[in-house]
């Protein structure tokens, strides 16, 4: 049997949990945090091991993936890439300062990014996200070349098998493997949960497989390209979130059980308990085979078998001693179920008796009457302590039960009227962001609730500890700030923790709402970034390249739209610069350029200068293909519905889409009847709401259709969106701005209503069955167009 692995580093210096790791060599890994960070760890002592860190990238929110491709003819340096909740692929080269642009940004998700791989040879790199996409980079050319399609559902984990083969992880329980240039291949069934994570495995390997996956099921399962399982390892207690295969072709695991476990032969054969709730990420060292574990206590471990590689004495003492202190709750030790001590053993049975397979645990009741957790290490042959038993906020009496378990707290979460509130459990040992995440997907509930619900847990079980007391509530903050609705400490989805503002009437809208998102300093780089490199492949001529003056130009525009995002003033000739990018590179590079035009509209000097001859902005950006659909990524689309919608800031502008009123619904409609995105969803809403507003406000000018007519065809509009079978309809949001929209309309007089009555009945039962349409601010905006129509 191979040596037991030992702990080798103990590295600090992120500020939250650390959630993915690269460990391409001895002497460098990368760590990606929810602390926005992502820090490259650099040997400066062999023995013991010693690690300085730096920020590689510094983001403004969390990063869930990293990935790392090494030195090559093309990029001397090797690559470093992240992404996370800013929906951007960072990469850059390593060792450049971190205030340094990121040598690419690549621009396409629409959701939070969980996971990242590089193409064997750097040139590609795959990302996959909340949004159910998985797309495929040219890293030089920083656009997509393929996408992976089928998923239902987020995704959780993707692996370059080869120079041909993709694997995907998805929340939809399947594998899909897939090429390089997007063609699905197979659909591998097996997972009964989530599926999270993968490793492949070598030639020869003792399983016959050629890959391992994992996930929400407990289960690691072994499987050959052709889907063919060829065996289980089942060990683990709760999620495994991350697999690693070791040189010698041991796989490692980690888990929300606290332990990283090392698999050999069909068997486990060590499992390192760590002190902490969740280690969320594992990698293995292919020079030495050491392995690294990134963990919920803002941790990382080296590990190593080597002894020349392992932590001096005391090291490894105070980390053994931190695992001997860590707190375990009851019911996580007893599953659940009643703690009955006084059935366990003395501590006589850590001698008398031998565990059966590594990993076995055996609860000891001490002569002083408290309670250990003990697991087997078949290395040994021995117990090791693993941490004491206690109870959760108080005693037993304090506690909430739920299918038979019991919890420090059991909220209550309304999703839809009429019917039993969902049940949410917590302990005060678990993490508030796993738990929110497991809320979610056991309910199948859209995962833009995931950030709101986690903050709400945290505030809501703020100050209490293990040991207090139910009634020991923070006494730092007003119960309204712990509990907005009460002592049953229930949740809303979509209020995010604010008062109903029940009562206070919702229609008709009387002002014009604009959508000014986006890190502008970001898409001024990546224009400049992407010049170069469309000239360099002749993708466009000399006319279309940003100079050094537009350079300037646009360097200036972004420090005026920072400081002034409500009015920027643009000149003439930072939007001529903008023109370049929007209307003359090709469609899927355009994206940065119509993204800051979008934010530039809310300006009457945009207005002016963009519709001052025979043509208006909409005919210009629409000749120029913006509105066009189902392009490369739907983000062009986004943003070119973002610009109508700001063009009502100004009353140039609102001249403008009044003029261009069937124009401009003409251009999105078939958006409306299938929205690729939540983002363009809610740009939609926010463009119904504002045409809507402006109906009610004054009348059409003399050469336009009659009012009624005119919100004739923008109700019919409005139904098409609201009507859509479109997943992406789960921003409560937008949603509500929608029906606002719908129910301003309804506003302009009883004929009207009496006329529009059917349809918009047939609309709200549509919206009733939207898991977005049971929030409170929509319910009652659906109560007062119901209202109308009575």
């Amino acid at each position: 049997m191979a040596s037991a692995f030992k702990l080798s580093a103990t590295l600090r210096g992120h500020e939250e949990d650390v959630r993915a790791l690269a460990f391409p060599n001895r002497q460098t890994l990368f760590s990606a945090s929810r602390d926005n960070t992502v820090r490259q760890w650099n040997l400066t002592s062999p023995k013991p091991p010693l690690y300085d860190d730096t920020i590689a990238l510094q983001g403004s929110h969390w990063f869930n993936g990293v990935a790392y491709t090494p030195p090559s003819e093309q990029q001397p340096n090797g690559l470093v890439a992240a992404g996370g909740r800013e929906t951007f692929v960072f990469v850059k080269q390593p060792g450049r300062p971190p205030e340094e642009d990121p040598h690419r940004m690549l621009i396409g998700h629409a959701g939070n990014i969980t996971c990242l791989a590089f193409s064997e040879d750097g040139s590609k790199i795959v990302s996959g996200g909340w949004d159910s996409q998985v797309f495929v980079w040219d890293i030089e050319e920083g656009n997509v070349t393929a996408e992976l399609p089928g998923h239902e559902g987020p995704i959780w984990g993707v692996m370059v098998y080869d120079a041909k083969f993709v694997l995907t992880a998805c929340a939809d329980k399947m594998i899909r493997l897939f090429d390089l240039n997007g063609k699905s291949l197979k659909t591998i069934k097996g997972h009964t949960d989530v599926v999270r994570c993968f490793c492949k495995l070598p030639a020869g390997h003792w399983s016959g497989a050629a890959f391992a996956s994992a996930g929400n099921d407990e289960v690691i399962r072994l499987w050959t390209l052709e889907g063919n399982s060829m065996g289980e390892l089942d060990g683990h207690t709760a999620y495994i979130y991350s697999l690693a295969i070791l040189p010698n072709g041991d796989i490692v695991s980690s888990s929300e059980d606290r332990t990283v476990k090392v698999w050999s032969n069909g068997q486990c054969i060590q499992t390192i308990t760590h002190p902490a709730i969740s280690i969320w990420a594992v990698a293995a060292c292919e020079d030495t085979g050491d392995i690294v574990s990134g963990a919920s206590d803002n941790i990382i471990r080296i590990f190593s078998r080597d002894p020349e590689r392992q932590a001096d004495p005391e090291s490894i003492a105070e980390f053994e001693e931190r695992n001997r202190m860590y707190a375990i709750p009851a019911e996580t030790a007893s599953q659940g179920q009643p703690f009955q001590k006084e059935n366990l053993p003395g501590p006589d049975a850590l001698e008398t008796q031998i565990g059966e397979k590594e990993g076995q645990q055996l609860f000891i009741r001490e002569n002083d009457g408290s309670v250990t957790a003990h697991l087997w290490s078949a290395s040994t042959s021995q117990w090791n302590l693993i941490g004491t038993v206690v109870s959760g906020e108080g005693t037993s009496t304090a506690k909430k039960s739920f299918e038979g378990k019991e919890y420090d707290y059991v909220f209550d979460i309304d999703i839809e009227d009429g019917k039993p509130p969902l049940k949410l459990p917590y302990n005060l040992t678990e993490n508030p962001w796993d738990t929110a995440r497991k809320f979610l997907e056991r309910n199948e509930l859209p995962f833009e609730y995931y950030e709101q619900v986690a903050n709400w847990i945290t505030d809501n079980t703020s100050g209490a500890r293990i040991g207090q007391g139910s009634a020991a509530a923070p006494t730092s903050r007003p119960p309204e700030a712990r509990d907005p609705w009460g002592t049953d400490r229930r949740y809303r989805p979509g209020d995010a923790g604010s008062v109903s503002t029940s009562g206070q009437r919702k229609l008709p809208q009387r002002t014009y709402v604009e959508i000014v998102e986006g890190n502008v300093q970001n898409a001024v780089n990546k224009i400049n970034e992407t010049s170069k490199q469309l000239l360099d492949a002749g993708k466009i001529g000399k006319d279309s390249v940003i100079s050094d003056e537009d350079t300037a130009l646009l360097k200036r525009l972004g420090e005026q739209m920072t400081s002034s995002p409500k009015d920027p003033h643009p000149t003439n000739e930072q939007i001529a610069a903008l023109d370049k990018v929007s209307t003359g590179w090709p469609t899927a590079s355009r994206v940065p350029g119509v993204a800051l035009l979008a934010r530039l509209a809310v300006s009457p000097e945009f207005v002016q200068h963009t519709s001052s001859g025979e043509q208006t902005a909409i005919d210009a950006y629409a000749a120029a293909g913006l509105f066009e659909p189902r392009q490369v990524t739907a983000n062009n689309a986004v943003h070119a519905i973002r610009l109508l919608v700001n063009l009502f800031s100004s009353d140039n502008g609102r001249l403008i889409v009044d003029g261009d009123f069937q124009k401009a619904l003409d251009l999105v409609r078939l958006f409306a009847s299938e929205p690729e995105s939540p983002a363009q969803f809610k740009a939609l809403a926010s463009l119904y709401l504002n045409f809507a507003v402006l109906l009610v406000s004054s009348a059409p000018s003399n050469e336009s259709k009659s009012r009624e007519a005119r919100a004739e065809a923008l109700l019919t509009d409005i139904g098409l969106l609201l009507e859509s079978e479109s997943q992406h309809a789960t921003d409560g949001d937008a949603l509500f701005r929608a029906l606002c929209a719908l129910g301003t309309l309804l506003t302009l007089g009883g004929d009207f209503r009496q006329k529009m009555k059917m349809g918009v009945s047939g609309t709200l039962h549509f919206v009733n069955m939207k898991p977005a349409g049971q929030m409170p601010n929509v319910k009652e905006v659906v109560q007062e167009i119901r209202d109308e129509l009575r």
